[in-house]
């Protein structure tokens, strides 16, 4: 049984209590992200772990949202699953999805949902957090990574936004902005 653990941030939270958990539970090798789980893109440890999944084997979460805070992504990991011919298996809620149990994709699809109203709430949170702090004058933005300025002399140089872009290693968007501030 592989095992499948995730956090988003390294600060203030460790891995290390999920992965004894699973382990407790029968994980003979636990794979570990650090990131968001808004999205599957860059979980390089959940995609070894579908690659490594072999028909009879299970692939075990402790909870929903450490697979996924997405009813699709977390319905997509299932697939991958079962297309393996393995078992996807959450502990809590106890779910066993194996592409033949009806309740069992009606759940992931119901925790997926779940996910998603939760990401919902958190970036409301945050959203509200950032407004408070930019209130009191702490918060301030991400720094800058570009130069306005140097947008601005290679576009007197007469280099379009285009090319000013792949000059510096930036969208177009960047360089408009640059250019209208």
């Amino acid at each position: 049984m592989l095992g499948y653990a995730r956090i988003s941030t390294n600060e203030g939270q460790d891995v290390a209590s999920q992965k004894a958990m699973l382990e407790k539970l029968g994980a003979v090798v636990v794979f570990t992200d650090i990131g968001s789980g808004s999205r599957l893109d860059g979980r390089d440890q959940l995609e070894a772990a579908l690659r490594l999944l072999e028909p009879g084997d299970e692939l075990l979460a402790l909870h929903p949202d450490r697979l996924a805070r997405d009813t699709a992504d977390l319905l997509t990991i299932g697939k991958c699953v079962i297309e393996r011919g393995a078992i996807l298996r959450i502990h809590d809620p106890a779910i066993r999805f194996d592409g033949t149990d009806m309740m069992a994709e009606i759940m992931l699809t119901l925790f997926g949902m779940i996910g998603a109203v939760e990401k919902h709430f958190i970036k409301a949170r945050q959203r509200r957090g950032i407004e408070a702090a930019k209130l009191k004058g702490v918060y301030k933005g991400r720094p800058a990574t570009i130069s306005p300025d140097a947008v601005r002399e290679l576009r007197q140089q007469g280099l379009g936004a285009t090319q000013i872009a792949k000059r510096l290693g930036i969208g177009r968007a960047s360089v408009y902005r640059a250019l209208a501030a």
